[in-house]
């Protein structure tokens, strides 16, 4: 699911073909900003190599790329990163610096706590873009998020894989798009 918040761009989980999708759309895996994952089920993060890559080789980045997510996200984010590690540096003396530079290799955790039910946490802001974190069962998978985005007024809430329940009826009341 990809989010266009003026000039900025972000997925919502990270699937296989997610980078093929986004080209298809005539948007440039390069100039995503961010990941934000909804669990750990590889359906939702098995693209996530490609991205960081793409990102990286293909978009004249300096940084890795931010992958949001509920604790664990740290480990997701290290288990990707040590599987690329000899294709950084295969990429960077392929390159150089100027196309690939080590400093923008791979992916970078940004882990928060999972609120409770009945409360949001702050994941992101910036540029007029607000991305806030909420609970939502997919048991037995633990954690599991849904994200609410805000911008210029306008809002959307992306549940991930869950069940109707009362905390997604709480925070998609009076929203533009569930």
């Amino acid at each position: 699911v990809a989010v266009v918040a003026g000039k900025q761009l972000f997925v919502v989980d990270a699937g296989t073909d997610g980078v093929r999708n986004l080209s298809r759309m005539g948007y440039q895996a390069g100039t995503l900003q961010g990941v934000f994952l909804t669990h750990f089920h590889s359906d939702h993060l098995d693209g996530l190599g490609e991205m960081a890559t793409i990102r990286w080789a293909g978009g004249d980045n300096s940084s890795p790329r931010p992958v949001y997510g509920p604790q664990g996200v740290e480990r997701v984010v290290e288990g990707f990163n040590t599987a690329y590690a000899q294709d950084f540096v295969y990429r960077n003396e392929h390159h150089g610096d100027l196309v690939a530079p080590m400093s923008g290799a791979g992916l970078k955790a940004r882990p928060f706590t999972k609120p409770p039910m009945g409360e949001l946490v702050l994941v992101y802001e910036g540029n007029g873009l607000k991305v806030e974190a909420l609970a939502v069962d997919h048991s037995p998978v633990e954690p599991a998020v849904g994200y609410r985005f805000s911008y210029k007024g306008r809002t959307l809430l992306i549940t991930g894989d869950t069940t109707k329940q009362a905390n997604i009826e709480k925070f998609s009341e009076g929203i533009d798009l569930l």
